[in-house]
Parts: structure tokens; C-alpha cells; sequence
């Protein structure tokens, strides 16, 4: 039997397709990361009698993810490395507002939109900007959501709003930045009670 010459083009052909798909894990997994809000006391002010359902908020790309943003200038979105939030953007901005609504106490209940369960109204909201902008003399986390306030029996709009919010970071550091994003959250919980106790009271 004659010997097989294999050439050295095809020997790192072959290699160069057996790295693609290596069993190994490339790199390290990503750390993750959540919104650490505080638990806020329950209301002294009378309950509205009723239950809600947040629904989680509308978004597009770039929101519409895990990743964590950043802005180094006022054109250009970036991520940064080797870290996520525990589940996409809108998802981690329903559950502060749902933690914030339980904690003050006011509605029977608080759901999101898979509960099986029936509710009388319903928070709808858009987000529109959740990241850092870093190209400012110091960096700030964004959170920017428009919401709408619905009555489940009559499919009635009773109030809209809009929710701005920064916060600055105490360094250009994740871990600077994702402790600003907590006080952020902070911040949205306190303005969305204010906000539907204007409407429903």
C-alpha cells in the first residue's frame, strides 16, 4: 500500500476546522449582574381597591437585550465585555417597577402580563433608553420609559407619563455603573407611585 502524502495546506485546513469546533468554552462566562433596588416601606396612605398588571416593556435594538450599554458619544452605542444583566433590559426595568409597586402596598395585586390571573388595569410602557453615557466629563447611567395607564373594562387610557431619568456613576468602572443603574431603579419605583397616585387617587 502506497503511503497518503498530505500536504501542509491540508493539514492546517483540517486543524484550522477542528478549532472552530473545540468542546472547550472560549473564554470565561460572563459575569451577571442585577438591579439591586431597596425595599421600599409600605404606604401610609389608603389602598386603591384594585389589582394591576405591568406588562414588560416594549423595546428595540439595542434594548431589547441582555447587554449592558454604553454611550462614548452622543452617535455611538457599545457594550461592555464579559458581563450581561440577568435577563434582557426590559425584563430587569418590569421587575424593579413590579418589586417597588408590592413593596408600597396600595394595589390587591401586582402581576406581569403572564399571570393567569384577571386585573383592572394595566401598566404599558416603552423604553427608550436604559445605558451609561460616558462621554460627558463624568459618567451617567440613562433610563428613559413613556407609560401608559389603562382600565382592563372599559380599554380606557386614564393617564400617560413620561420618566427621564440619570444618575450619576462614581467611576467608568461596570461595577460603578451597574450600583448607579440600582439607584436609577430607586428613583423609577418612587416616580411610578408618585405618578399613579396622581391618577388614581
Amino acid at each position: 500500500m502506497k503511503p497518503i502524502h498530505t500536504s501542509p495546506l491540508a493539514i492546517l485546513t483540517l486543524l484550522a476546522s477542528l478549532a472552530g469546533c473545540t468542546v472547550f468554552p472560549n473564554g470565561e462566562p460572563p459575569r451577571v449582574m442585577d438591579i439591586a433596588v431597596p425595599q421600599q416601606p409600605p404606604a401610609r396612605t389608603p389602598g386603591f381597591g384594585k389589582t394591576l398588571r405591568v406588562d414588560t416593556p416594549q423595546a428595540t435594538e439595542p434594548f431589547d437585550s441582555s447587554r449592558i450599554l454604553t454611550k462614548p458619544s452622543p452617535s455611538e452605542f457599545q457594550v461592555y465585555g464579559g458581563v450581561r444583566w440577568r435577563d434582557t433590559a426590559p425584563v430587569v426595568v418590569r421587575e424593579v417597577m413590579i418589586a417597588s409597586l408590592r413593596d408600597e402596598g396600595r394595589f390587591n395585586g401586582v402581576t406581569n402580563e403572564s399571570s393567569p390571573t384577571a386585573s383592572d388595569l394595566t401598566l404599558s410602557t416603552d423604553l427608550y433608553g436604559f445605558h451609561s453615557e460616558t462621554f460627558g466629563e463624568q459618567p451617567r447611567v440613562v433610563i428613559t420609559l413613556y407609560g401608559q395607564l389603562m382600565d382592563n373594562r372599559t380599554r380606557e387610557t386614564l393617564c400617560t407619563g413620561n420618566f427621564a431619568i440619570t444618575r450619576p456613576a462614581s467611576a467608568r468602572e461596570v461595577d460603578a455603573v451597574v450600583d448607579a443603574f440600582g439607584r436609577g431603579g430607586e428613583q423609577l419605583g418612587q416616580e411610578l407611585r408618585a405618578w399613579l397616585s396622581s391618577c388614581l387617587d
